[in-house]
């Protein structure tokens, strides 16, 4: 079988490259990490370029996806609370209207509920 690939992350390989702008040979720097001066190279291209990115890793991509889909179901709890206040506002009031006397200071409110 063949070598696994190794991976390093963002702040390795930033670290890396630094310490050779700061002097280190590319040489010292492969001998020191295990790491190829080819590879050491190639980074150094990519942060002068501005490519060199941070990735995010596979369990911060599940997180994430994760947090997507909580977010969406309490998006959706939170709508559905919002409807079962609202239908409790309504049967307070239609318990309020059938258990109070029609006045004339209420009669408003009796009519403006026969109408919607």
């Amino acid at each position: 079988m063949g070598k696994q690939r190794r991976k390093f992350n963002f702040e390795f390989k930033k670290q890396v490259v630094e310490a050779i702008e700061a002097g280190m040979s590319v040489n010292e720097a492969a001998r020191r990490n295990g790491i190829s001066p080819s590879v050491i190279h190639h980074w150094r291209e990519q942060l002068r370029a501005g490519t060199l990115i941070d990735r995010p890793s596979l369990r911060e991509k599940a997180l994430e996806k994760e947090n997507q889909k909580l977010k969406a179901k309490i998006g959706d709890m939170v709508m559905e609370i919002e409807v079962l206040k609202k239908a409790d506002a309504w049967i307070q009031r239609r318990r309020k209207l059938d258990t109070s006397i029609i006045t004339e200071k209420n009669l408003a409110e009796f009519q403006k509920d026969a109408e919607s």
